[in-house]
């Protein structure tokens, strides 16, 4: 079939990334301040006691009168006095929560000079985050197949060499379905992600980068579970899994971009 619509790399990863970054605020996940779980400074030790505080992992402490933020409880720590790395612009880049959340796990974000909202590691499952994410990992992903294309050349079937035959029956079903529907430029299109993985792996792609190759396959686990709508973060062992895989899909779309300029040099 040949190609009517625009290359969807014809808006740059690197562009895209910084629309990410640039458009979608961190307040989005956060809870408001009117709507925090607070508890009076004063009386930080008996929060362990209160069953209605059970399910929060930090809880902030106010002021006698209830008015002003004077610290956080962090349950297994204890409280905690406010410092600089807790604070965040409320309309800070939602990705630059995501990136450092296992780092520091919670956010109070200012609006002006005032607490406005509270980001948490359990904010991770919220829908905001679950598209911030596709966007990157489907940024890598067309990375990766604009690799493949450009590396196979005139040649645009060879990659199928490194799949096995039930994969290529998979490949060739769906491109003979897509096909009559218009929906697929080449077969390349109707692979899947971890198809397109093990592709680039035969045609040397990953040639002493492992690396690599476990980050890829790393998105791709996240990819499924984006698409299936699967809950990202039930856990906080899940949730923190998270800001690694954010970072690896800016490693690997900078990485690409970097090998597709090398065989257009």
């Amino acid at each position: 079939m040949s190609r009517w619509a625009s290359s969807p790399l014809g808006t740059s990863a690197s562009i895209f990334f910084a629309a990410i970054r640039s458009g979608t605020p961190v307040a989005l996940i956060a809870t408001p301040r009117t709507a925090l779980k607070c508890w009076r400074k004063s009386g930080w030790r008996r929060i362990e006691s209160d069953p209605e505080l059970a399910d929060f992992d930090q809880i902030p402490l106010t002021s006698r009168d209830g008015l002003s933020i004077e610290a956080v409880f962090v349950r297994g720590t204890g409280l905690v006095d406010l410092q600089e790395g807790m604070f965040m612009a409320s309309d800070a880049p939602l990705i630059s929560f995501l990136e450092s959340a296992d780092q520091q796990r919670f956010r109070f974000l200012l609006d002006d000079r005032s607490i406005s909202g509270l980001a948490t590691l359990s904010d991770i499952q919220k829908l905001p985050v679950y598209s911030v994410l596709f966007g990157l990992v489907i940024a890598v992903e067309m990375l990766l197949i604009d690799w493949i294309r450009k590396t196979c050349g005139p040649n645009q079937n060879a990659w199928l060499d490194h799949l096995n035959k039930t994969q290529k029956g998979s490949v060739e079903r769906h491109w003979r379905d897509a096909s009559e529907r218009n929906l697929a430029i080449d077969r390349l299109s109707c692979a899947s992600f971890g198809q397109e993985i093990q592709a680039a792996q035969g045609l040397g792609l990953f040639k002493g980068t492992e690396t690599h190759h476990e980050r890829l396959k790393s998105l791709e686990a996240l990819r499924h579970q984006i698409c299936h709508a699967a809950e990202i973060a039930l856990t906080p062992e899940r949730a923190l899994t998270i800001p690694n895989d954010v970072r690896n899909a800016h490693a690997m779309a900078s990485w690409l971009q970097a090998q597709i300029e090398e065989l257009q040099a």
